[in-house]
């Protein structure tokens, strides 16, 4: 009897232990799993911070004028100019002003020169920059952007005032009685037009030159392109080029020579003819 007491109180104590030992697992497991949804919660937070960061990233301002400047060189001047006009026909430009000068003379040759002022709308600024490689050989080229959103929102603020205030005239103008006072409003009113008018102009014309990018794009007649090594030019393509060039050299060296004779030729004739009939004369004297 003693005996199944002891171990009725030592099955009890087991007992009471392994059930301990079990609230105290479930407690840290619940407590772990918080743990882990406390530190997942910032995680996720964090993530749409982020997302949020990146939508609110500063971008390019929304009125932005952008000027190009191409210089371009070319052997074949008819070709590029014709290249060039396909290329704005494709891009939906236009031009806005061009010239092109014949009095350029290099070697005895008349070399043209081309300049052209495009308009470019803004969505195919690089679409119609890269194209111009086809044109001709790109010896410069520069960009420049002009931030204009201030002075933007500042004229429409201004012109919201003038409006404004045309109402008040107008409202005023209704109930004046006096021709002095409606004479007086009526001044104040052409004044506010004006302005307003001119506002309105200034808006449109900013539109215009954010909407429609300038292109200043000069194209020069060459006879030769001009070489363009980089750090990336082989050895092979150096030598090449060096080959190249001395060609050219000892050629245009050759018809300077020839065309040189050409010029002197009359002039020796000439010479010549008198020296041999001064000499001629002289031998007779002594005969």
């Amino acid at each position: 009897m003693k005996k199944f007491q002891k171990y009725l109180i030592l099955g009890l104590i087991l007992f009471l232990i392994l059930s301990s030992l079990t609230g105290c697992g479930s407690k840290k497991s619940s407590e772990q799993s918080v743990s882990n949804e406390m530190s997942l919660a910032p995680t996720e937070e964090s993530k749409e911070e982020r997302d949020n960061n990146d939508e609110a990233s500063p971008l390019e301002p929304e009125k932005v004028i952008t000027n190009v400047y191409i210089q371009l060189e070319t052997t074949e001047f008819e070709k590029a100019n014709k290249d060039l006009n396909a290329l704005i026909s494709k891009h939906n430009a236009y031009v806005e002003n061009s010239q092109i000068d014949y009095n350029q003379y290099y070697n005895n040759k008349s070399y043209r020169n081309g300049f052209y002022l495009i308009r470019v709308p803004k969505d195919k600024i690089s679409s119609f920059k890269s194209s111009l490689n086809g044109v001709g050989n790109i010896i410069s080229e520069s960009t420049n952007k002009q931030d204009v959103t201030s002075e933007y929102r500042d004229t429409e603020s201004r012109l919201k005032v003038l409006e404004v205030k045309e109402e008040r005239i107008l409202a005023l103008l209704s109930k004046a009685e006096k021709m002095e006072d409606i004479i007086k409003l009526e001044n104040e009113l052409s004044e506010t037009i004006y302005e307003k008018e001119k506002l309105k102009t200034n808006l449109m014309n900013i539109d215009d030159k954010v909407d429609f990018s300038t292109f200043e794009v000069n194209i020069e007649e060459v006879e030769r392109l001009t070489n363009q090594q980089t750090t990336d030019t082989t050895f092979g393509e150096k030598l090449a080029n060096a080959f190249k060039n001395s060609l050219f050299s000892f050629r245009k060296a050759l018809e300077t020579f020839v065309i040189s004779i050409i010029y002197i030729l009359p002039f020796a004739v000439v010479i010549g003819a008198i020296a041999y009939f001064v000499i001629k004369f002289i031998m007779k004297r002594k005969e």
